[in-house]
């Protein structure tokens, strides 16, 4: 009889998972910004100071910092905020970036130089559905 090995599983506590999950999500939005620059036009656009939402301005560029910022934060919000209140903002912001990643999939879908920026939204939103899912079973102590 052969001696079956089993490797070990350890249990990972949900803060972690969530804050891993809130990294993996930043390092796609990344890429997917860094190939954009390479499609035709884009670096022309934003030297004429143009953004898919209009002109170039200070409040734009805020507002997309805060877009940017926010899931950034929650890799550390995951694990230092209290259970109840991570548990919701990762509820929430998934359910919201979610919601920009469908977006961005409808309305890129058919362009042969975004294809690639459609399957980073998807891979995207698989990510933020495993965030809203691992957030909504979070454990209970009994």
């Amino acid at each position: 009889m052969k001696n079956k090995i089993t490797l070990e599983d350890i249990q990972i506590n949900i803060k972690y998972k969530l804050a891993f999950l809130w990294i993996t999500l930043m390092h796609l939005y990344i890429y997917a910004d860094y190939f954009e620059l390479m499609t035709p036009g884009k670096l022309e656009k934003m030297i004429a100071l143009k953004t898919p939402v209009g002109p170039t301005s200070p409040q734009i560029l805020l507002s997309f910092s805060i877009l940017l910022i926010v899931p950034a934060i929650m890799i550390t919000l995951s694990i230092f905020l209290k259970p109840s209140l991570s548990k919701w903002l990762n509820i929430i912001f998934s359910l919201f970036y979610g919601s920009i990643s469908i977006l961005i999939i409808v309305s890129e879908f058919g362009s042969k130089w975004h294809e690639f920026y459609v399957l980073y939204n998807v891979v995207e939103l698989i990510i933020l559905i495993t965030i809203l899912y691992q957030a909504w079973k979070w454990p209970k102590l009994v």
